[in-house]
């Protein structure tokens, strides 16, 4: 549970109701594209800010192994989606941003490609970058009373999507990411051994397996899925790997005035090793629920539709100094085309 900036909470929330929603109903060209601002607080010991945009989301000097300090933020919300239905009516190319953890700020960029067939259900394959907008975290979190220096970290890998499995409403989506900082210096300005520092590195694969069911409603009108996901961070340092479940359910209600959506998950990781600075293993409880409100009628026959959201998110860890938590409010202007 991690993130949110350059953000359109519209993305996370939507996706979260269908895996795949109906391909578009005409061939060629068309997507979604949505402005706006957002505004909110962040309390992280790792995260320092997000690159390109410069929006600070961190405490530079810290002088004490404690929960972190909050950080107020304000970030401009935007989100692109283009897309190609070929003239099959059953192959999707899609470019576009998208939002990826709650409180991490990873910001990705994806390239799919999805095909939709009459009895096995649809399949997605996609490309899964931070490349464009990166997060940056401090190269050493843990070094007192003096400034930290930031550093990129990146974070790729690949998402499949199998969605109406053999007719059914249920859907399997995996995704796996490598995590990479340009400087991963954990652990450098204290009193450890190579070994002991080693246990502190962030790089290493998360993956995420994930199972849920469709409830289709009052003929469209209310959409309900649960869902079951296992989580495995598995890090270069055994003291930051996680591994661990989520469970969680969203809810979309659609009109003709308006469009609501949200989303609420909890879930529990249990550390693996002991951590060489803090002691203890960093077994973590999380928590996120998001909302967002589409106003369809507002400005009669025009496509641009306001919206409001809502998302907060929290990771309460044994160990204080990697907890996080924190929250946004956006508001926008968005349409398809």
């Amino acid at each position: 549970m991690k993130s949110f900036p350059v953000l359109m909470t519209g993305l996370l929330i939507t996706s979260s109701a269908s895996a795949l929603g109906p391909l578009p109903e005409t061939t060629g060209w068309s997507g979604y594209v949505s402005l706006g601002v957002g505004g909110g607080g962040l309390e992280s010991n790792m995260i320092a800010d997000v690159k390109v945009i410069d929006v600070d989301l961190g405490v530079s000097t810290i002088s004490e192994y404690g929960s972190p300090d909050d950080k107020s933020f304000a970030v401009p919300a935007a989100a692109l989606n283009v897309s190609y239905l070929f003239k099959d009516k059953k192959t999707l190319f899609s470019i576009g941003n998208d939002l990826a953890d709650f409180l991490q700020f990873d910001r990705s960029t994806i390239i799919s490609l999805r095909h939709d067939t009459d009895k096995a259900g649809r399949f997605q394959l996609a490309l899964d970058s931070a490349a464009a907008i990166q997060t940056e975290v401090w190269a050493d979190p843990y070094l007192l009373d003096e400034d930290r220096k930031k550093t990129a970290r990146d974070a790729t890998g690949l998402r499949l999507t199998w969605d109406k499995i053999m007719g059914s409403q249920f859907e399997f989506k995996a995704i796996t990411r490598n995590i990479e900082l340009d400087e991963e210096n954990s652990g450098a300005s204290l009193d450890l051994s190579s070994a002991e520092r080693g246990l502190l590195s962030r790089e290493g694969d998360w993956t995420r397996v994930e199972l849920g069911y469709l409830f289709n409603l009052g003929g469209g009108e209310h959409l309900v899925r649960p869902h079951i996901a296992a989580i495995d961070r598995d890090l270069d340092g055994a003291a930051m790997s996680q591994d661990g479940f989520e469970v969680g359910v969203s809810y979309v209600r659609n009109t003709p005035n308006l469009g609501w959506a949200t989303v609420v998950h909890f879930s529990s990781l249990d550390g693996d090793a002991e951590n060489p600075l803090f002691g203890g293993v960093n077994d973590a409880d999380g928590f996120g629920f998001a909302t967002q409100i589409f106003f369809k009628k507002v400005f009669d026959a025009s496509a641009w539709q306001p919206n409001v959201s809502f998302a907060v998110g929290e990771s309460d860890s044994d160990l204080d100094f990697y907890d996080s938590q924190g929250w946004m409010v956006t508001v926008g202007l968005s349409r398809r085309f």
